[in-house]
């Protein structure tokens, strides 16, 4: 039997949210992927196949999975059936690994929009999309850099659902990934987080994190030790993943410009400034002892893409 018409298929990158100082705005896309394909289903509904993020598990509800849901506002927003009427069929193979602070929910949101948005009659805007995605997250971070790739500063405002610079990754960073075999959630991870900081913790993270936009745009990583300390999250954080704070001073013993938890953890980043020295840092994050893998990635440049059939 011939395989079902193929209408769109969208390609998503991780990404890694905050780097240290910049909690909730700063985000970086990278070349770990999610893939998904749409066709047309043969029974009413939506049927979800496919390995990794995104995929229910066997007694799961498919009406709260992610990609379902953001297709259902993808297709809306793009004039398509009301609620996803109709018969449809999605197929999502994913590298990224849920729970491990890499963006995989931002990863599948983004996807099913872009999917259900080629399915209906109209493209929503890029301002649109995000307004869409952002309302699913619940925050701006990880699904700007999902969209538009590179370094991304999203900023939430009154007057819009985000005010959003993209920058260009600098040439000679190299993104280091150690991947924990430890899960741990971004409700969780923020329930450890205190309702309010001392004046003297909210004024030295907006200098870091001025100082970590300014690294970025300017590719200065002699700065982005300083810059990428942070004093809203990590402190409250760390001490519940023991393993990603010596992995963080790991990568500071080996000479890593920056090291910090990716998103809500466990994932730890570390940026390099030279092959040699993410070799190094990759080496020693593998022989720490940590169950999980390390792996030299590259910032996604592109973002999100959709292609139709």
């Amino acid at each position: 039997m011939a395989a079902p018409f193929l209408i769109a298929s969208a390609e998503v990158p991780a990404s890694s949210a905050n780097l240290g100082s910049g909690f909730d705005a700063v985000a970086a896309a990278l070349s770990l992927k999610l893939r998904a394909e749409l066709r047309r289903g043969d029974e009413p509904g939506i049927l979800l196949t496919g390995h990794g993020e995104g995929v229910p598990s066997d007694d799961s509800d498919p009406e709260e999975n992610l990609v379902i849901r953001s297709f259902r506002a993808g297709l809306r927003a793009a004039g398509g059936a009301p609620g996803g009427a109709g018969s449809w069929r999605i197929d999502v193979s994913s590298m990224i690994p849920a729970a491990r602070g890499l963006g995989s929910s931002a990863a599948a949101i983004v996807a099913g929009l872009l999917l259900g948005a080629a399915a209906g009659r109209r493209s929503p805007g890029p301002d649109e999309l995000l307004a869409l995605a952002t309302d699913l997250e619940g925050h701006p971070d990880n699904v700007s850099a999902a969209l538009y790739g590179g370094i991304t500063l999203a900023v939430t405002n009154r007057h819009a659902p985000a005010t959003l610079r993209r920058f260009r990754p600098p040439e000679a960073w190299i993104p280091v990934v150690f991947i924990p075999v430890a899960e741990s959630r971004t409700h969780e991870m923020r329930a450890v987080l205190p309702d309010q900081v001392s004046l003297a913790d909210a004024a030295a993270q907006a200098a870091h994190a001025a100082l970590l936009a300014t690294a970025i745009a300017t590719g200065d990583a002699s700065v982005l030790r300083t810059a990428m300390e942070d004093r809203l999250h990590q402190p409250y954080r760390l001490p519940h993943l023991a393993d990603s704070a010596r992995l963080v001073e790991i990568a500071y013993e080996l000479g890593a410009a920056g090291a910090c938890l990716s998103g809500a953890g466990p994932s730890v980043l570390a940026i390099c400034d030279s092959p040699a020295l993410a070799h190094g840092v990759e080496k020693a994050f593998n022989g720490s002892g940590v169950r999980g893998m390390a792996a030299r990635l590259r910032f996604d440049e592109v973002g999100a893409r959709i292609t139709s059939a």
